[in-house]
């Protein structure tokens, strides 16, 4: 038996040992008249929950049919997330194992702590969750490890990809669009062996102090509207090391009830992107805040700054909270044909958002607008109000007194119509901070990655107890980069990078605990630009098909 099937046996026995087999629902989120998830749990045992898991998405479902309050729901980690002891003492996490197999290619998006490569991919998290007077210990480090099974990078004997400097490919990993002026540090595959990462994970330590809570943490943080892309933070990537200040309840002011997060951290490289060992550290500070209504309860506000920028080694990285008001400049501000990188300072994604939940008919909607540069000046904005813009616009119905639910969503961060008259960049990426807006190689933000687009629609059947139901999509990936390539006249209006996907969903509660599964049949269209030939004809076109079944088991508390 292989490692990873050893370390699964032990997991698995572990999780459905007696003591924490149970038909108990942990559901650690607010119910009708509560604001946030401060919980009043007294078992033995917690369930962790995540930023994006099955719990939340009941959540949304009870907010939309008047069940829950909204608070907390725009600004969110698995800490404030996991409900509290009503008790002090110690409660074990018991070990949770999520798995991810992919046929074909990479697919990767809103898995947190692993990357999954074609093969097999598994995550293991277990733990503990400490209460004592105001401190607060949450300890939830995670295992991952993948097979990370070989794939043809690409095709190159017909069409040759733009070169990489030596020092910058990666070892031939990188893709070879990521250079200037659109640098970023996302690797196409991870090594050419079996990957294992241990990390600290979902763990926290915080310290109550009235409204407000302080501390430090690894876990990752869910911020804005979006169900599959988050635009500033999101748990694409690994969760980063930072020291945080929240607010611990929302605060009632005259305008509404507000609530906000400002995280101070360190971003880090992963091992396939440059030869140099001095770079390998960057800082990241960011803020949000949003409001909610008084009078109209489901509708809530919200702004949302993320400054990151290069840093010499990590400790400076914790205290650098004020970097939020940093004026970062406009670091694309260059004529057409200057692609060079000025690595050194700092750049920055930011946006505002709203969410609009109306229980009496089921439906709601939501829209988080974003830039990558504040505006030179009011004529400026008038003149360009779509500058370096990208969006997420969605909607979601639940069918009142019925079991239907519908999703939809738009994501769009490809470059805006104003690269026609100035420079622009592509979201993610960046002149000054040569790794863009990453940790460990993957992007901190939406999961469709720089310069991409992509659209969803979804219908499940939500009863009670469990769910099932069926979705479609597309993504259009990297056309930022795409664009400022000379493509020969016969490719330009082919050469597109485009998958499509169908799938199927489930999730059920047994006596021991939540199972959920999920597969995905897509298939990518001229994957990483290779077709060779030209529109009409089907010579070298290099389309591949992926299969992607992901299955989690999470046990309830007991």
């Amino acid at each position: 038996m292989t490692r990873a099937g050893v370390i699964l046996c032990a997991f698995v026995s572990f999780t459905l040992s007696p003591r924490f087999a149970s038909a108990q629902d942990s559901l650690a989120l607010p119910r009708s008249g509560s604001a946030i998830p401060t919980g009043a749990q007294s078992t033995r045992s917690a369930r962790l929950i995540i930023v994006n898991g099955d719990s939340v998405d009941r959540w949304g479902d009870d907010q939309r049919r008047g069940l829950s309050a909204t608070m907390g729901y725009l600004l969110r980690s698995a800490s404030t997330l996991t409900e509290k002891s009503a008790l002090p003492g110690v409660r074990g996490i018991p070990a949770e194992v999520h798995a991810v197999y992919n046929s074909g290619l990479p697919f990767s998006m809103n898995e947190g702590g692993i990357w999954a490569g074609r093969g097999v991919a598994w995550l293991f998290t277990a733990g503990f969750d400490a209460q004592l007077g105001n401190v607060r210990l949450l300890i939830a480090p995670q295992f991952a490890l993948s097979t990370n099974r070989w794939w043809l990078l690409r095709d190159s004997t017909h069409f040759p990809p733009p070169q990489l400097p030596p020092d910058r490919n990666g070892h031939g990993y990188m893709f070879a669009w990521y250079g200037a002026p659109y640098s970023i540090d996302l690797p196409l595959r991870y090594g050419d062996v079996n990957l294992s990462r241990r990390s600290f994970g979902q763990s926290s330590l915080g310290v109550d102090a009235k409204a407000l809570t302080m501390g430090f943490s690894t876990e990752n943080e869910w911020w804005g509207p979006g169900v599959r892309n988050a635009i500033i933070l999101s748990n694409n990537a690994p969760g980063f090391p930072h020291l945080f200040l929240r607010s611990a309840r929302p605060l009632d002011t005259p305008l509404g009830f507000v609530e906000f997060r400002w995280v101070s951290g360190a971003l880090y490289e992963s091992r396939w992107f440059d030869a140099d060992s001095t770079n390998n550290v960057r800082s990241i500070a960011a803020f949000a805040a949003t409001i909610t209504s008084h009078r109209a309860p489901g509708l809530t506000f919200g702004f949302a700054r993320s400054v990151y920028s290069t840093a010499s080694e990590s400790g400076p990285t914790f205290f650098r909270f004020f970097d939020i008001l940093k004026n970062t400049g406009h670091p694309n501000d260059k004529p057409f044909g200057d692609s060079t990188l000025t690595p050194g300072g700092s750049d920055q994604v930011y946006s505002l958002f709203a969410r609009w939940v109306m229980p009496e008919s089921g439906f709601e909607t939501y829209a988080e607008l974003g830039r990558t540069e504040f505006p030179k000046s009011l004529r400026d904005f008038l003149i360009y109000p779509s500058h370096t813009i990208g969006y997420t616009l969605g909607l979601q119905w639940n069918k009142p007194q019925g079991r239907s639910r519908i999703q939809a969503e738009v994501t769009t961060l490809e470059q805006s119509s104003s690269f026609r008259d100035r420079p622009i960049g592509s979201w993610y990426t960046s002149r000054r901070v040569i790794q863009g807006y990453t940790n460990q190689g993957q992007t901190l933000g939406a999961a469709i990655g720089p310069g991409s687009s992509s659209q969803y629609l979804a219908w499940d059947f939500v009863p009670p107890s469990w769910r099932s139901g069926l979705y479609a999509g597309r993504i259009r990936w990297n056309e930022d980069m795409r664009s400022v390539y000379h493509w020969p006249a016969y490719l330009e209006l082919c050469n597109h990078d485009v998958s499509y996907f169908i799938g199927g969903r489930t999730s059920g509660r047994t006596r021991f605990g939540l199972i959920s599964a999920d597969l995905t049949l897509a298939t990518r269209i001229n994957a990483f630009f290779q077709l060779q030939s030209g529109c009409t004809e089907r010579i070298s076109v290099r389309d591949i098909r992926n299969r992607t079944l992901s299955v989690s088991f999470a046990p309830f508390a007991r």
